[in-house]
């Protein structure tokens, strides 16, 4: 039985593409990885464990790297072994390569099988669920309370009337752009007199073309870069947000805090200047004319000793 076996599994490594091979190998010759960036919680590997148990062996196959002491590290599959041998088997089909592979080779495959995976979409993840009635079976599933918290949050919405085309636009910033977009975005959001719930696809089209034009003005082709650029054009005309809290006629319409750059233009100043402005601030706060949390004050004061004599 076991001639007949290792017969058929030859016939199909025979017939297996690249340097793989199947083999069904003890659980004791494998070898797990000292370093896994994969983690598994505890109550959801006693779920994997029980599962094993339910199918009678594993399901998906452990990829393997024969090493020269004829051990096969797992480099793919760990918990599975570990389930399986925690299930009591002793035995378990492994695909694996005899291929010399460098230790970086090695990592890199481990990563690959770790971060390469798809994403779930929730509104059909719920529907599947919710297509299952046997509640061992939903057990089974392996959703755990945090997935399904989020399942019942997911609101089909039906769409009669027409279907909508939605886009998505994603941008990757270096960390320092990062922050300068932030700061950039936060100063926008002080300036807005009520909140922003959803943007219609002609400001959508707005951005685009924005991005277009900035991107054939500086005869660049990084999406990225453009919208740098699109906030260094903001920066240089950040007294235009003041149209956020002055009408027309003049008349202040909020009394929320307002960014200075709204007024000046610019959130830097000189250092020499700097330096003046702040021996009057403290000499102020001596006089008991401003204190320390109302330092903006200052200004107030000295625009209106300004404006007095006129």
């Amino acid at each position: 039985m076991v001639a007949q076996e290792t017969q058929q599994v030859d016939q199909l490594n025979e017939r297996i593409p690249g340097p793989f091979k199947l083999k069904v190998i003890s659980i004791d010759e494998c070898e797990l990885l000292e370093k896994n960036a994969r983690y598994m919680k505890n109550e959801t590997f006693q779920n994997l464990v029980n599962n094993i148990k339910r199918d009678g062996g594993l399901s998906s196959i452990p990829f393997c790297y024969l090493t020269e002491e004829g051990k096969y590290r797992v480099l793919s599959g760990n918990h599975r072994v570990q389930a399986a041998k925690v299930a009591g088997f002793t035995e378990l089909l492994v695909i694996y390569t005899d291929k010399p592979m460098t230790r970086d080779e090695q990592i890199a495959v481990q990563l690959a099988h770790n971060s390469l995976v798809g994403e779930d979409d929730p509104v059909i993840l719920q529907e599947l669920y919710n297509e299952i009635e046997d509640l061992t079976l939903k057990y089974y599933s392996g959703l755990d309370d945090k997935v399904l918290e989020q399942l019942e949050k997911v609101q089909v919405m039906g769409l009669t009337e027409a279907q909508l085309d939605y886009l998505s636009l994603s941008f990757v910033f270096l960390p320092e752009e990062a922050e300068r977009l932030v700061e950039v975005l936060e100063k926008v959001k002080n300036e807005l007199a009520s909140d922003a719930i959803l943007a219609r696809n002609t400001e959508y089209s707005r951005l685009l073309d924005t991005v277009a034009k900035t991107q054939g003005a500086y005869n660049i082709h990084n999406g990225e870069t453009a919208i740098m650029l699109i906030l260094d054009v903001f920066e240089r005309h950040q007294e235009d947000l003041k149209a956020g809290w002055l009408d027309e006629e003049g008349e202040v319409i909020h009394k929320n805090f307002v960014p200075i750059s709204s007024v000046i233009g610019t959130d830097m100043i000189p250092a020499p200047t700097a330096e003046i402005i702040l021996r009057a601030v403290e000499k102020m706060m001596s006089a008991g004319d401003i204190t320390s949390k109302n330092k903006w004050q200052a200004l107030e004061y000295w625009a209106a000793e300004y404006l007095s004599g006129e």
